[in-house]
Parts: structure tokens; sequence; C-alpha cells
């Protein structure tokens, strides 16, 4: 799993490139360098399309069954699509939703992933929502839930990455990004992956019997899918504030 979705990255060079910087080539080079061996779909194409009909933005969705995360309004296949994916970028003016499906493939020693990108319809949101985002809000519900989460998952038993279950996952960082972005929001979003990876990474512990008994296992998990939300939340935010400042929405 990549711990910055490939959509973040997408989603600001696309932005970057809808706002007259490099070639629509780039989106695809520069999103993709050092995340993924090899990539298919009208990633290229489906930029090209929002851009002619006055797109001036591209926005991210993580969206999980049950939890939209950011998501326009679209079909349920389509919806489906994205949630299973668990990302997606989308078109917020004109409408329209870009999902990758990611591959692993190759021996161990010498693994690769491939990305699908696949279009669908989807309609626009209206920009005063957009533009409402306020990200100390973000940043507080964020510091909330990791604190409530140590507290409740200390109190049940330990957290599940310690006490020798399971090595915590490395500091995320937010390779691959353009240049030049606005630090209050990169704060958070960097903030916002670590935590993203770390709930994760404790879900997947205890999707392996971690716990001692169920009920430690069931609150430890209902805490984790809490973290996850919110951590998610704030990626999402950060990062559509990052693609307005771009694209000259607003100010981060």
């Amino acid at each position: 799993m990549l711990a910055l979705p490939l959509s973040v990255r997408v989603a600001l060079w696309a932005t970057r490139w809808l706002a007259g910087h490099g070639e629509v080539q780039d989106v695809f080079h520069k999103s993709h360098a050092g995340a993924v061996t090899d990539c298919g779909g009208p990633l290229d194409e489906t930029l090209r399309d929002w851009q002619t009909y006055g797109e001036t933005a591209v926005f991210l969705a993580l969206p999980r069954p049950g939890v939209p995360a950011g998501m326009p309004r679209t079909d349920r296949l389509s919806l489906a699509e994205a949630a299973e994916a668990g990302q997606a970028a989308y078109a917020p003016t004109v409408g329209g939703l870009l999902v990758p499906r990611l591959t692993p493939f190759g021996p161990d020693g010498d693994p690769g992933l491939l990305v699908e990108w696949t279009a669908y319809d989807a309609e626009p949101v209206p920009r005063h929502v957009a533009e409402s985002t306020d990200l100390r809000d973000l940043s507080r519900r964020l510091a909330e839930a990791v604190q409530e989460a140590t507290e409740r998952l200390a109190t049940v038993g330990g957290i599940p990455w310690r006490g020798g279950e399971a090595n915590p996952p490395p500091r995320s960082s937010l390779p691959g990004l353009p240049p030049g972005l606005a630090p209050r929001p990169v704060h958070l979003l960097d903030r916002a992956v670590e935590v993203r990876a770390l709930a994760l990474s404790g879900l997947d512990v205890e999707a392996k019997g971690a716990a001692l008994d169920a009920t430690t296992s069931a609150v430890r998990t209902a805490t984790l899918r809490a973290l996850l939300v919110e951590a998610e939340a704030a990626v999402v935010g950060a990062t559509n504030v990052l693609a307005m400042s771009i694209a000259g929405w607003r100010p981060a």
C-alpha cells in the first residue's frame, strides 16, 4: 500500500497543469514517479476533456463502503468502484471521476505495481461547499481523534502496533508533490497521512487476531475505524484546499 494515496498526487499535479504549468503528460510522469511501475487507462484523455469543459481544479476523495469521504454524487456502480479502490480524483466544477485500480505483480524480490485508471460520470460540487473547508477544524478533529483513540486503546489492552505485537509503520512522508505548496495544509496532510497509516496498520494487525479475546478486538477495530475516518477526512480536506489554492479559488 502506498502511504500517500496516488490520487493525492494526481489531484495536485493535474490542478497545477490546469493552471497552465507544464504538459498533460507531466501529470502522469510526476504523479506516478517512484510509486507505480506501469499505468493504463484514459488519464490524459480525461484530464484534457475536463480542461476543454472549463475545469480548473482536481479534487480528492477517499471513499470506503458506507463512508463517502469527499465523494461527489454519482451512480451506484461508480461509487462502488471508488469505494473498492478506496480513492478517486474528480472534477468539482464540470463533473467526472477517475478511479485507480492498483495491482501488485512480480516476485517477492522484484515487486511491481500496476495502476489502471477508469473514468466515470459524477456530478459537479457546489463551489461554495468546497470553499467552506476549514483546515483549523479538521486539524482539531484529527488531534482529538488521536487522543481519544490512544486513550481507548490503552484502556482495552494496548495499542495494536505496540507491545511486540507488530512494529509501527515508518514515519509517513509526502513524496512526489508539486513544488511551492502552501505550508499549513501540507503540514496537516503530512500528519493525517501518518495517522491514516497507523490506523490501517492497526486494523491489519487486528484482522490477523492480535487481541486475546473477541471483545477487545471489537473495541480496537471500532476505535481504529473511527480514527481512520477522521484521518482520511483530514487528508481529503488538506488536499482539496491545496488544489483550490493552486487553482486560485481561495488562499490556503
